[in-house]
């Protein structure tokens, strides 16, 4: 009864609210040539004359973003009386992503559960449930090509395994320093070779388990080797098995080889372009450039292989390309940029654009 009245009275108030339209169209017109207007906000990175390489694409934070339909006041009220489910963020405070196919697979710490945003349906499907399966803390995530879903825990200190329908199969061991116990896991990431990747991040090591959280070995645990890592923080694992780590403390990005041994690394502590605060997720595109977020300043960096900053993406705020406290990074196949904007509680999607003759340049330049 209450929802009818209230519909009644919205009917109402649309009626007299249209036949004001003219009249704020008007009014809206003079505004709309002000040279004094706000500047519009920067979509394509860099700026002319320079080729464009990074293009905004869209942004995901609620179901109606998904099905691309975009709400006026209107709209807004009847899906209030509908229950309002659809203009409802998907994730509270997101923090890590991963993407196979057409679904995008992210945690969300406040919410205590990840994800799965299907494009195409336009469906969202919770990981989480009771006892085992549930969920204090939720960092990284990650997907085998068979659905399974890996989630790191690291308010429990353990990974969660998922089948595709949702289904708990298992825990890590958890809170310990030896064999596959771990303490505040962070990253998780799928490798080439069918093995689960795990930043253990209170052991300041990487850790490799089975499909079946069975561990396997463990990486970068000597504190004196040049490999060590005093907080590594996120993970990506590139094409060939080998991976990058980001490292918070530091500022730096340590890169290893297929066989876990050290490669190479760069970047240190600042605040001018080419240097990090609080360096995030990291990732890698098809030309082996390397994307480094930064929580403090609300950029991505991209660096080529040597620690040479090529270019910088996005600016503090909440519009299009634009973030607030960014975290996890993913690449896909066709260079499609997967960025958690944490704060503005959204995924944003870009572009990288390729261009075929530059393919010898130094930006694409592997040691």
């Amino acid at each position: 009864m209450k929802r009818t009245c209230l519909l009644a009275l919205f009917l109402f108030i649309m009626g007299a609210v249209s036949s004001g339209d003219a009249a704020r169209a008007a009014a809206a017109e003079p505004a709309a040539k002000d040279p004094k207007a706000k500047a519009q906000v920067k979509t394509v990175f860099p700026d002319p004359p320079d080729k464009p390489r990074i293009r905004f694409l869209r942004s995901i934070k609620t179901l109606r973003d998904l099905k691309g339909g975009k709400a006026g006041a209107g709209t807004k009220f009847l899906e209030f009386l509908a229950g309002g489910e659809s203009g409802s963020v998907i994730v509270v405070r997101p923090f890590s992503v991963w993407v196979q196919g057409d679904s995008v697979y992210v945690t969300d710490a406040d919410g205590q559960k990840a994800v799965r945003i299907d494009l195409t349906a336009g469906k969202v499907k919770n990981f989480s449930g009771s006892g085992d399966a549930a969920l204090a803390s939720p960092v990284g995530i990650t997907v085998d090509p068979s659905g399974n879903v890996y989630v790191s825990d690291t308010g429990l200190h353990a990974v969660k395994a998922f089948s595709p329908d949702g289904d708990f199969l298992w825990k890590s061991d958890v809170l310990g320093g030896d064999a596959g116990k771990l303490k505040r896991p962070s990253a998780v990431a799928w490798t080439p070779a069918g093995e689960l990747l795990v930043l253990d991040t209170g052991n300041n090591r990487v850790v490799f388990l089975s499909s079946e959280g069975k561990f396997l070995r463990e990486a970068c645990r000597n504190k004196k080797d040049e490999s060590a890592l005093p907080y590594p923080g996120n993970a990506w694992v590139e094409p060939d098995g080998g991976f990058i780590v980001s490292d918070a403390i530091n500022g730096r990005v340590h890169i290893f080889g297929p066989d876990g041994k050290f490669v190479s690394g760069f970047g240190e502590m600042g605040d001018s372009p080419g240097y990090m605060a609080r360096p995030r997720g990291v990732a890698s595109d098809s030309e082996g450039n390397i994307y480094v977020v930064d929580a403090i300043f609300n950029r991505v960096q991209i660096f080529n292989r040597k620690g040479q900053l090529l270019l910088h993406f996005c600016e503090p705020g909440s519009g299009p390309a634009q973030l607030f406290m960014p975290a996890g990074i993913f690449i896909d196949a066709s260079d499609k940029v997967y960025l958690v904007d944490s704060k503005n509680q959204r995924i944003q999607i870009f572009q990288y654009i390729k261009y075929p003759l530059e393919s010898g340049s130094e930006a694409q330049a592997k040691p």
